[in-house]
């Protein structure tokens, strides 16, 4: 009898440190609920009833017909799916490394103690207030042949501006430029998270040492940011790779022939165009596997990066 109740006296409550972990973990999963349950409702669902339809003809209006792994191997045979896929790795291409750089340079400058710091951290949150529509109308306007701002400024040096959207060597790189402008504030923000986490002390010491601003630069910020830059570098080739069909779609329509076609508008026109559900359903999940590729593929780079280190 009184060894039962000595151990019975040896129970403790749970301790404030553990409570505070449980009441940790509630509002984590109060607040993460949310987020995943539209995840899983707008990415998981779709992806699923989209794997399934690739297996299927389908226009929309008659029953579905099974026809197994036709849609996919007909991608295989579609030269349009081809250069839409070319299109699609050149925006990569052309938008990563200047958005990746242009960041940085934004978050450096907005993390010091310089005159026009205040009026970047003002500009680089303006392309998040405007949605993809109405940024896609800003700049149609900006590069309207006639009344466009760009054309008007060549103009007063006696420059006849181009047709930006309409001419074939110069539609897609407008079309970059914009989709560098609406993806700069999110690299923007992450760079100054980070360079903001980089020790005070290390700038001192490299000041004593004699190392200029430029030195001190690129050999203590760019190094500290470098995992960061690896995030960003992935995020924006998934960005670029599948981030292009509403500025695309608004501002050029995949013209002029076809140089601003990415895969993704070009499973869009298959989709709701043609009507093609069952074969826009097999591009979508070539598209998906191009992006978990270049996901793996960045993320193995991102492992080795930080081995060597």
């Amino acid at each position: 009898m009184n060894h039962t109740i000595r151990d019975a006296g040896t129970l403790r409550p749970p301790t404030r440190r553990a409570t505070g972990r449980r009441g940790d973990a509630l509002a984590a999963t109060l607040f993460i609920a949310p987020g995943l349950l539209a995840f899983v409702l707008f990415v998981i669902v779709p992806a699923i009833g989209g794997l399934a339809l690739s297996f299927f003809d389908w226009n929309l209006f008659s029953a579905p017909t099974f026809v197994g792994l036709k849609n996919v191997t007909r991608l295989f045979g579609d030269p349009y799916m081809w250069h839409s896929a070319l299109v699609s790795v050149l925006f990569v291409v052309m938008g990563v490394i200047p958005t990746v750089l242009g960041g940085f340079v934004l978050g450096v400058i907005a993390s010091a103690q310089v005159p026009a710091a205040g009026v970047i951290r003002t500009l680089y949150f303006a392309p998040m207030v405007a949605s993809s529509a109405v940024a896609a109308v800003l700049w149609s306007s900006i590069y309207n042949q006639r009344s466009g701002l760009i054309n008007q400024l060549l103009a007063t040096v006696g420059i006849e501006g181009p047709n930006w959207l309409s001419d074939p060597i110069l539609a897609r790189p407008a079309l970059v430029v914009v989709l560098i402008w609406s993806s700069l504030p999110i690299v923007t923000i992450l760079y100054i998270a980070a360079i903001q986490k980089i020790p005070e002390d290390l700038f001192d010491a490299a000041a004593l040492d004699g190392a200029g601003r430029w030195r001190r630069l690129w050999s203590i910020t760019w190094p500290s940011v470098m995992p960061t830059t690896m995030v960003v570098a992935i995020l924006m080739l998934l960005t670029f790779l599948s981030g292009t069909l509403e500025f695309a779609l608004l501002m050029t329509d995949g013209g002029p022939l076809g140089e601003t076609t990415s895969l993704a508008l070009y499973s869009y026109k298959i989709a709701f165009e043609r009507r093609d559900i069952g074969y826009a359903s097999a591009l979508a999940m070539f598209q998906l596997v191009l992006i978990v590729v270049v996901f793996l593929i960045g993320r193995a780079v991102m492992k080795g990066t930080r081995s060597v280190r």
